[in-house]
């Protein structure tokens, strides 16, 4: 009777945690030269292991987002700055349109949305394999952040198109709060929450690995 008891009472908690992890984050690779999708112009030499990817949140329950606010940290993201005022300095691209296939990073909030903070970008000028063009086109690698409100919320809320190198990804420090219309806060989304390419292994699974690649180099050893 106790064990169904217990048993009750952690069915009852995870719906309830179900019911809090309603908005969920998700990513979709949209440039990957190792599978054949190469960026666009005018990265379209930006090849492996150089990933393009959005990241969004998806509302499963009819809830609306309001606002967020989204840091990337870490210097991982890679970024193209240009001269768009011919004044001979560079730029930043804080902002532009979701999966837009190239290879700058940049927020993708929608067009006329009230920015509350930043957005802000950062580019060492350093760690990118494309050429650059000092004063006209700087390529590095950096870090992007953003807060802005949302005057037509949907189920899917974008948050950002990134590129860095596939290994890199459990190392970009990822930050997404977020509200509702009204003001509520939603439960902050990390890194890890992502799942799949941002997920770091777990120590079991590192030793695992280990013993795999010391057993193989064993078997080579008998074998040689």
């Amino acid at each position: 009777m106790l064990r169904n008891t217990t048993f009750g009472l952690l069915a009852l908690l995870l719906a309830a945690a179900n019911l809090q992890a309603a908005l969920i984050p998700t990513y979709t690779i949209v440039k990957d030269p190792s599978a054949g999708t190469n960026f666009g112009a005018p990265e379209a030499t930006l090849g492996a292991p150089w990933i393009g990817v959005q990241l969004s949140i998806v509302a499963t329950a009819g809830e609306q987002v309001g606002a967020v606010d989204v840091a990337f940290t870490g210097n991982k993201l890679h970024q193209r700055w240009t001269d768009g005022d011919f004044d001979g300095v560079t730029d930043p691209t804080f902002n532009g349109a979701a999966s837009d296939g190239r290879g700058d990073s940049h927020l993708v909030a929608p067009a006329g949305s009230p920015f509350g903070a930043g957005p802000a970008e950062t580019n060492t000028k350093a760690g990118s394999p494309l050429t650059s063009t000092p004063g006209a086109t700087e390529y590095g690698v950096g870090d992007l952040s953003g807060a802005w409100a949302l005057l037509n919320p949907n189920a899917t809320t974008n948050l950002a198109y990134i590129v860095f190198k596939k290994g890199d990804a459990p190392n970009i420090g990822i930050t997404v709060k977020s509200a509702d219309p009204t003001g509520n806060n939603n439960p902050v989304i990390l890194t890890a929450d992502f799942g799949g390419i941002f997920a770091v292994p777990e120590p079991a699974t590192i030793t695992m690995l280990g013993l795999a690649l010391a057993g193989g180099l064993g078997f080579r050893r008998r074998n040689a």
